[in-house]
């Protein structure tokens, strides 16, 4: 086969061709990953996200029983730095827009957890709620979403203005606990999933401004919500047969089938672009996913032979992941590249992509003593 050769495949042939394991050709990548390095006194570190600018945060964290862990944020340069929490020792950044305002949560002082924004000089806000709580998301206008303990015990979706003011999103009817899973760029919708009253999974969709849940899988037991484009669009997943379907929601609510093979092959999303296009896997054979791309014309393998998943894409449709354990890139036309390893490590993973291509993740050290955050610039 020709070097970047794909395939595109309709839902009845994708589990038979896949099991003929027909080769596929990589490319190397020019350099290996750039070693973004801990705090002070740590040992490992995981960067979350990167925006538009460069600017990447994510966590640092010692060796120890404990996930002990330290927020940090990276420059577009690489350059660490610690940001504060609100007394305590902990916290961790899980978003940054591109206005370089990053959310997570922080420790107080008597050890309790709170929903942070960082702004982009480092200076840190709590985010008003009555007991613990943490953000998950931040939009392009600097809404923040996440979650928190509820007056029941059970965990609820919250959303923060800009200016602090606080919505709590709306629970199914009789409903258990919700996790939010992406926001839209304008921040005027939230994804997410949500218990019923049987404790059965929905994918669901917020009115940001209002706090008003629409259940996307009514009837369905098992349905997940992945991620959220700027467009309301959703993708996730739908339960039949006992296996996972991949599905994406218009923001009008009309269900979609990103097509896969027939049950009992399962495949998941992880990702959607501006565009509408998909990324994940799909399951092939025991412990073997295979890196997926799903677009208006079917689902297109992006690896044939070897276990692989595609979690993250950018607007120009490149996608990154894992191939055999080390980090990957898919340009838009399938071409793989092969992204390395640190020197002497055994292990990368590609994580996110930002607009102009550079790349985020996380690979082991030499001798695999740890794992550190890592980039590989924009070529």
């Amino acid at each position: 086969m020709p070097s970047g050769w794909k395939k595109t495949l309709t839902a009845g042939t994708l589990l038979a061709s896949a099991a003929l394991g027909l080769p596929g050709v990589a490319t190397a990548a020019t350099g290996g990953p750039v070693d973004l390095g801990t705090l002070p006194g740590d040992e490992y570190s995981f960067v979350a996200a990167i925006n538009a600018g460069g600017t990447m945060v994510g966590d640092s964290y010692p060796r120890d029983v404990r996930l002990r862990y330290h927020a940090a944020k990276w420059d577009a340069q690489g350059r660490i730095s610690a940001l504060p929490t609100l007394g305590g020792e902990l916290g961790d950044a899980i978003a940054v827009n591109d206005a370089g305002v990053a959310a997570g949560w922080a420790e107080d002082a008597t050890g309790d957890r709170h929903a942070v924004r960082w702004a982009p000089d480092g200076s840190v806000t709590a985010l008003q709620w009555a007991g613990p709580s943490d953000a998950v998301a931040i939009s392009g206008t600097g809404v923040v979403a996440g979650g928190a303990l509820g007056p029941q015990g059970t965990r609820v979706a919250v959303r923060w203005a800009p200016d602090g003011t606080v919505t709590e999103l709306a629970s199914l009817p009789g409903g258990g606990q919700v996790t939010v899973t992406g926001i839209t760029a304008d921040g005027t919708l939230v994804s997410g999933t949500a218990e019923d009253s049987a404790g059965t999974r929905h994918a669901v969709r917020w009115n940001g401004a209002t706090g008003v849940v629409t259940d996307l899988s009514p009837g369905n037991a098992g349905a997940s919500a992945v991620a959220i484009n700027d467009f309301g669009v959703i993708a996730g997943t739908i339960t039949e047969a006992g296996q996972e379907v991949p599905v994406a929601w218009q923001r009008d609510g009309r269900l979609v089938r990103l097509g896969w093979a027939a049950p009992p092959a399962s495949a998941r999303p992880r990702a959607i672009n501006r565009a509408g296009v998909v990324v994940g896997s799909g399951y092939v054979e025991f412990a073997q996913d295979r890196a997926v791309r799903w677009t208006a014309r079917g689902a297109t393998v992006l690896e044939d032979a070897r276990r692989s998943e595609a979690v993250a894409l950018n607007a120009a449709g490149t996608a990154v992941g894992t191939v055999d354990s080390v980090a990957a890139r898919w340009a838009p036309d399938g071409t793989l590249t092969d992204l390395g390893t640190l020197p002497d490590g055994y292990y990368s993973q590609a994580t996110g992509i930002a607009p102009g291509g550079t790349i985020i993740g996380q690979a082991t050290t030499s001798g695999g003593a740890g794992r550190h955050a890592v980039y590989w610039p924009a070529s």
